[in-house]
C-alpha cells in the first residue's frame, strides 16, 4: 500500500512540473532539521508483573530531535514576482529518544514570491511515512500540513533557506503503547530491577503533532 501511495505522490510531482514545463528549473537542496512533536500530552505506565509504579521523567521523550532534510524541486514561473515550486523532500521527524522518532517523504506545494534575492514561499505539504524504526508501528501514516518559509540567493543558482512546517493531523495511533526501555544506573534504588531493565514501560495515552525547523542550502539549475 505505501509503495502504491508513494508512487502516486511521485508521479503527481513528475506531472506538476511537466504541466509548465517551459521555463522550469529545477534543483536540489539539503539541510538540518529541528523536529519535535507539538503539544506533546501522553502517560507512562509500567506493565510488568511485579506491578512496579512508572519510572519517570525519560527526559529524552520531550527532547527535540536534531536531524537532516533533503528535497528535490522545480521552480515554475507564474509571472516576474510569482512562481511555483512543488517538491520531492525527506525529512527526521519525531522527538530525541528513539521510541518517539519517525521519517516522512514529503511533498510540498509551494507559492514562492520573488524579491530580487530574497524570496518567500508557502504553502500547503502532503507527507507520508517510511521509517523502519522498530516502534514505527505507533504512529500513523499520513500527515498534511502547512510551511513558510524564507530564502536568500547568493548568485542565480545557489540559495539558503529557513522554513517552519506546522502539522495538522494527529501523530500517534489510538491504540500507541510505545516500550520505554529504562536501565538504572549503579546506585538507583532500581538498579535490580529486571522489569525496569527489559523495558515494561510504555506510553500510551499520546497526543501530539509534527512540527520541525529546516535550515537548507541548495542549488538550482
Amino acid at each position: 500500500m505505501k509503495k502504491i501511495v508513494l508512487s502516486i505522490i511521485f508521479f503527481a510531482f513528475l506531472c506538476s512540473t511537466q504541466l509548465f514545463a517551459q521555463g522550469v528549473r529545477f534543483g536540489f537542496k539539503a539541510g538540518l532539521s529541528v523536529s519535535e512533536i507539538s503539544n506533546l500530552e501522553y502517560t507512562i505506565e509500567n506493565n510488568g508483573l511485579n506491578g512496579d509504579p512508572a519510572i519517570a521523567p525519560f527526559s529524552s521523550i520531550d527532547d527535540s530531535r536534531y536531524g537532516f532534510a533533503v528535497a528535490f524541486l522545480a521552480e515554475i514561473p507564474v509571472n516576474n514576482k510569482l512562481s511555483f515550486q512543488p517538491e520531492f523532500a525527506f525529512s527526521s521527524q519525531g522527538n530525541k529518544y528513539e521510541g518517539v522518532r519517525y521519517d516522512f517523504l514529503q511533498i510540498p506545494l509551494g507559492l514562492r514570491l520573488n524579491l530580487n534575492r530574497v524570496f518567500l514561499i508557502a504553502g500547503p505539504q502532503a507527507g507520508l511515512k517510511i521509517s523502519f524504526y522498530e516502534q514505527s508501528e505507533n504512529y500513523k501514516s499520513f500527515d498534511f500540513s502547512a510551511f513558510g518559509g524564507l530564502g536568500y540567493h547568493f548568485n542565480e543558482s545557489v540559495f539558503i533557506e529557513a522554513r517552519f512546517t506546522k502539522g495538522f493531523l494527529e501523530v500517534f495511533e489510538d491504540d500507541a503503547a510505545v516500550r520505554l526501555p529504562y536501565t538504572p544506573e549503579d546506585g538507583e534504588p532500581q538498579a535490580n530491577n529486571n522489569s525496569l531493565v527489559n523495558g515494561d514501560n510504555f506510553l500510551v495515552n499520546g497526543s501530539g503533532t509534527n512540527q520541525y525547523i529546516t535550515l537548507s542550502i541548495g542549488y538550482r539549475l
